[in-house]
């Protein structure tokens, strides 16, 4: 499975470290940041599609593997792929690829929903569900 969609960013110098590359913990902000991307364009908006009916989802799961370094001022696309689904989370999978081509890193998280007051999982809204599920076929 291919990825179909794709986020271009560039990198911030307040990204880099030291050693003049992004550093580690910035690629699990640049999931969010595709994750987000991802789900609008999807037709999910966040605030009036989640919160506005009591539920949320929090990251249960996130894992990076590093392949090559991005540096300040490089381009970048997020690419985002939807995952399993299960009854009460799925998974999101990016590859983070330099504008040239080159592949920088893979990334995985797992989105858990839970209820907006007592923070307990739940399962996935249907509409939201059907969405998943349409996007994972795609």
């Amino acid at each position: 499975m291919d990825f179909r969609f794709a986020h271009r960013q560039r990198v911030r110098f307040g990204e880099t470290d030291l050693q003049g590359v992004v550093y580690y913990a910035n690629y699990l902000l640049f999931a969010e940041v595709g994750r987000i991307a991802y789900l609008r364009e999807l037709g999910v908006v966040y605030d009036r599609d989640l919160l506005a009916h009591g539920v949320d989802f929090t990251i249960g799961e996130a894992s990076v593997r590093y392949q090559a370094p991005l540096r300040f001022d490089d381009e970048y696309d997020i690419k985002v792929r939807m995952g399993e689904i299960r009854h009460s989370s799925w998974t999101l999978e990016y590859a983070i690829d330099r504008a040239d081509g080159k592949h920088c890193a893979d990334a995985s998280t797992i989105q858990v929903m839970i209820d907006r007051k007592s923070g307990r999982a739940i399962r996935i809204p249907a509409e939201l569900r059907e969405t998943l599920e349409r996007a994972r076929g795609a």
